[in-house]
Formats: C-alpha cells, structure tokens, sequence
C-alpha cells in the first residue's frame, strides 16, 4: 500500500513539472475516470494540502503554482480539449507543489510522538520503589529486586525466567506480572503481552492496575495504534506537555 501510495505521488508529482508524455497524460486522465479510489485519493490530499498551503507557502511554490494558472488558462483559451485532464492539472498544481512540506508536517508529528513516548517509557511508572537498594529483603521481595535488574540491563528472557514460578499467593504478585509483561513485550510477544497486563488489571487488590493501564497505552504507542493508546492515555500535540494516563482511568 505505501508502495503504491509513493508510485502515485512520483507520478502527481511528474505530471506537475510537465514531464509525462502525451501517453501518459492520456493514461492518467484514464485512471481519475476509471478508479475512485485514485480519484478520492487525489480529491483528499487536495482538501488537506490546502490548508496546508496557507502556512507553507514560499516564492518558488507560487511561481510554480502561477505557471501552471498560466498554461492552464492558455490551454482553455486555444483548445477544448481533455477537460478532465485540465481539472486534474489544476488539482496536481496545488497537491503536488505541497507534498514535501505535507510529508515534513507528518514526519516532524511523528517524531514529536515519539519524543513524548520514549519519555513516559523512561519515566519507569511503578518502579520507583526497585532503586533503592537493600540486602535484608525477605526473599519474595528480592526475587523481584533481581527480575527488575535484569529488565534494567535488558536481560528479558532472564527476568521472564526469574518470575516463572511466582504464583499469586505469594508477596509483591503484582510487581512481578508487571515485570513478567513488560520483559514479555521486550521480547517480541505484543499480544501475550497485553494479556498479562489485563491479568494484572483484573486483580481484585488493584493495586498496579493504573500502571497496567499506562503500559497498555504506551505499547499501543509503540506499535502505532494510535486510537487504542488514546483509550488509556491522553495524548498533547506538541512537546511541551507530557503524556499522561486518562483521568477517567486514575
């Protein structure tokens, strides 16, 4: 799909600085007839690309845009021929001259996301206990001690192997599903992971169900499913805010 979605703009992109042959041209009036989604595809870059012409405009673009006002008029004086493809010249105009600054909008977006995520993840949310050292620990409590420190230095399968028989009956059960998903996660297994996590929200003590709920939210991040990572977290539109779990969910 991105494939094509590249191959299209390259060809919007041709047809702009006037560099399809007649054949072309012909195919790709063509294409705005024959395929809707071609058509719809155009027809919404175009709604979008517009507003974004107000804030990015430049000279060359408008020399650009101006030159293709140009041709276009003289074409419609001499000729009444291929009004399709004038229609689809008057749109391209305008996409096209805006597809490097639509692309820079969307890139510099996503890297102001990812910004914010990488920050919540160092936030270490329901760690903060685990810094602090302490030899005399009784023994549940220092095998999560030594899952985290594995986790720490990234040794997952390590601390998933660390948790493998801490059963709820025992102390700090939640610590250690926390541990356990997070670790899972590190390792590769998305959906396991989420799992575990749910298992962690359903406990009756709730103790780390908020945490559950912010880690959830926070893979859904990473893996770019934006609209279920909004259903835990509430995510700002710029850096200057930082992530934070829903209120609804505190």
């Amino acid at each position: 799909m991105e494939e094509r979605d590249n191959e299209d703009i390259l060809l919007i992109t041709r047809y702009f600085d006037l560099d399809l042959s007649e054949e072309e041209m012909i195919e790709f009036d063509k294409r705005m007839a024959q395929e809707p989604s071609f058509g719809h595809k155009v027809k919404k870059y175009y709604d979008s690309m517009n507003l974004i012409n107000q804030a990015y405009k430049n000279q060359e673009q408008e020399q650009r845009a101006n030159k293709w006002k140009h041709l276009i008029s003289d074409k419609q004086a001499s000729s009444g021929s291929y009004p399709t493809l004038k229609w689809i010249g008057g749109i391209a105009a305008i996409l096209v001259v805006l597809i490097s600054s639509w692309y820079y909008v969307n890139q510099s977006t996503n890297t102001n996301l990812d910004k914010l995520t990488d920050y919540a993840w160092n936030k270490k949310v329901g760690f903060d206990n685990y810094l602090v050292r302490n030899n005399n620990v009784e023994p549940s409590k220092k095998t999560i001690l030594n899952a985290y420190k594995s986790f720490e230095k990234k040794e997952y399968d390590l601390a998933i192997n660390t948790l493998q028989k801490y059963n709820p009956s025992q102390l700090y059960y939640e610590d250690a599903l926390l541990i356990r998903a997070l670790s899972i996660y590190k390792t590769g297994h998305t959906t396991i992971a989420l799992q575990t996590l749910d298992s962690l929200v359903n406990l009756p003590s709730k103790r780390l169900s908020k945490e559950a709920l912010w880690y959830k939210g926070l893979i859904y991040l990473d893996i770019k499913d934006l609209e279920s990572a909004k259903k835990y977290l509430e995510i700002p539109n710029d850096t200057t805010s930082e992530i934070r779990l829903k209120e609804a969910l505190n």
